[in-house]
């Protein structure tokens, strides 16, 4: 499997090509599943290695994001854990910050989706070394929110 990273109109995306034969393709990006059509254009690489092409939705495509999207996360270090967005949508509220513990069942942040307001929980215990979502950004499903230990 190959993984790309794009940025369209302000937005990441991460695209996981699954299979590749006969100017068809089966990707997934950011986590979505979409069987695209191959078309080459001059001058550009060989149909064969062209990653994504015009992609034909599956099913009905994410949101386009509200706010400015989250820059992407720098790969998490040894020892790291990450926590990601459980869907899309924007945090509203942030009630932890990098150095500060958290255990079992305690509220991380707060994210708005399709007008509702869900709570995001931990699922174990640690400590938090990095926010890489703050209030007001646009996440994306699978999009880490924070990096803990």
């Amino acid at each position: 499997m190959k993984k790309f990273s794009f940025e369209i109109n302000g937005g990441n995306y991460e695209v996981n090509v699954i299979s590749n034969e006969g100017g068809f393709a089966q990707v997934e990006v950011n986590g979505t599943p979409y069987n695209v059509k191959i078309n080459g254009i001059e001058g550009s690489v060989p149909v064969a290695a062209a990653p994504v092409a015009q992609p034909a939705p599956v099913a009905a495509p994410a949101p386009a994001p509200v706010a400015a999207p989250a820059q992407p996360a720098a790969p998490v270090g040894k020892g790291s854990k990450s926590i990601k967005a459980p869907l899309p949508g924007s945090v509203l509220k942030v009630n932890i910050e990098a150095g500060t513990s958290f255990k079992e069942g305690d509220v991380l942040c707060v994210m708005e989706s399709m007008k509702m307001e869900n709570n995001i929980t931990a699922e174990n215990s640690g400590t938090v070394t990095k926010v890489c979502a703050p209030a007001g950004t646009a996440v994306l499903q699978d999009e880490v929110l924070f990096e803990y230990e």
